[in-house]
């Protein structure tokens, strides 16, 4: 037999908590000492305070985690709502540490708002790629869909056996108020994997580039603007989709160095 005391912390929760699981009928003590009083629980009760503590985690009321227990089938009933629980927070987990990513992105952005960046202007070739591509609405959305694109394109390549001809390529096409986000490789004229297709960024004649050189990307996206901000400052403007080539990245590399290129006229 369990003193309430040793219950409860094998259990998890306060003294109080199971005196008051005991008025409502909830858990009920295997043993009260008709002289003092004291409450002892069996060890095979644990199973079931487990259950009901469960529940109530969950955010069901008292009531509710009460009939939930009365039911026969309530350890699968629990297990149930417990994995479905799981996965609602990994969900959550998930998309708050996107938003945190994203506010630490914005931070540094603000904290290195005075670095200085080399801006060449150039002509850009053309670019035969085979690809994968996603329309784009939230622009928050872009760095969660082209990294996996990538990780499938490679995926193809490698399955089908084709060799890169140089560095891979991310292609950002604006159409209305939405972006085209295209993850490509090149492998010159080699058949197309299945599962891609095959594409060709136009050569242009004057572009505006930037190279980011870091551990991450998080400073990626204060470099583009950074770059449309020259591009403003001298009089020009926008002329065709934005280009990022991956000079080096990792596993093969330790940190990431991109070209930004921005056609311009």
């Amino acid at each position: 037999m369990l003193s309430i005391g040793e219950f409860a912390r094998l259990v998890g929760v306060s003294v109080r908590m199971l005196r008051h699981y005991d008025q409502l009928g909830l858990l009920r003590p295997d043993r009260v000492d008709p002289f003092t009083g004291y409450r002892s629980y069996a060890a095979v009760q644990l199973d079931e305070a487990n259950r009901l503590v469960a529940l109530k985690d969950l955010g069901f009321s008292l009531d509710e985690v009460g009939r939930l227990l009365a039911d026969d089938d309530s350890s699968p009933r629990v297990a149930a709502l417990l994995r479905a629980r799981r996965d609602e927070l990994m969900v959550s987990i998930e998309a708050d540490r996107r938003r945190l990513h994203l506010v630490e992105a914005r931070l540094r952005s603000i904290e290195k708002e005075h670095t200085v960046y080399v801006f060449i202007e150039t002509d850009l070739p053309a670019l035969p790629l085979v690809q994968l591509s996603a329309r784009v609405r939230e622009m928050a959305d872009i760095e969660t869909e082209i990294g996996p694109m990538f990780e499938r394109v490679g995926a193809a390549l490698d399955a089908a056996g084709v060799e890169r001809r140089g560095p891979g390529v991310a292609v950002y096409t604006a159409v209305d108020d939405e972006v085209i986000a295209a993850a490509a490789e090149q492998i010159g004229d080699r058949p197309v994997p299945d599962g891609l297709e095959r594409a060709e960024v136009a050569a242009v004649a004057r572009a505006l580039t930037v190279r980011y050189a870091a551990d991450d990307l998080s400073g990626i996206q204060r470099t583009w603007q950074a770059l449309v901000t020259e591009v403003d400052a001298r009089g020009l403007r926008i002329a065709g989709p934005a280009r990022e080539v991956y000079l080096e990245a990792p596993p093969e590399s330790r940190r990431w160095v991109v070209d930004l290129q921005q056609p311009v006229a």
